[in-house]
């Protein structure tokens, strides 16, 4: 099981009651995303950071008060920022860099042919929703399609019964996303 049933994460459903507030403070600052920082794509994502692993970019949050405040209120938000694959972006098979944390998508701007794959199991996104995996389980991505995709990516430290669901037999969250 890759995806967790977000269910788990209550928390979660402010996102995504104001995901077209989070996508307008998107259009606003598109102009200002750089391209990811590790090398493991072939030049064509790029990211709005809001914060990085603890840090916080004060300059980017100012432009995205809504999407600020709202991520300030996910117990544990170690990470976020908006995440733009543009036409014809493909992330290598990659795994995180903790399994202290996991990493949670708000679908913004998407395309039937831009896809996630985490493990075996292949998603893509759904404007308006999220979806939570475990990162340190190999992963990729890509986007066929002629249009960007955009999430807001963001990590939160793994609750303490994370545990008890996350190995129950029905965790996954599939059953909400559109499979390929």
């Amino acid at each position: 099981m890759s995806f967790l049933n977000t269910s788990h994460f209550p928390f979660l459903s402010t996102l995504e009651d104001h995901w077209k507030e989070i996508r307008s403070e998107y259009d606003a600052m598109a102009a200002q995303s750089i391209p990811w920082h590790e090398a493991i794509h072939n030049g064509k994502w790029d990211v709005i950071g809001f914060r990085f692993q603890g840090h916080d970019i004060l300059e980017n949050q100012r432009h995205a008060p809504i999407t600020t405040s709202i991520c300030d209120q996910i117990p544990g938000i170690f990470s976020y920022g908006f995440s733009i694959m543009k036409p014809g972006c493909e992330i290598k098979p990659h795994v995180g860099y903790t399994d202290a944390v996991l990493r949670a998508h708000l679908g913004l701007y998407s395309n039937p042919h831009a896809a996630l794959q985490v493990g075996e199991e292949v998603c893509t996104w759904t404007p308006g929703k999220i979806f939570v995996f475990d990162d340190t389980t190999l992963h990729s991505a890509w986007n066929r399609g002629d249009s960007i995709r955009v999430i807001l990516l963001f990590d939160f430290f793994r609750p303490v019964e994370e545990e008890e669901f996350s190995n129950n037999g029905n965790g996954s969250a599939t059953e909400e996303l559109s499979q390929k």
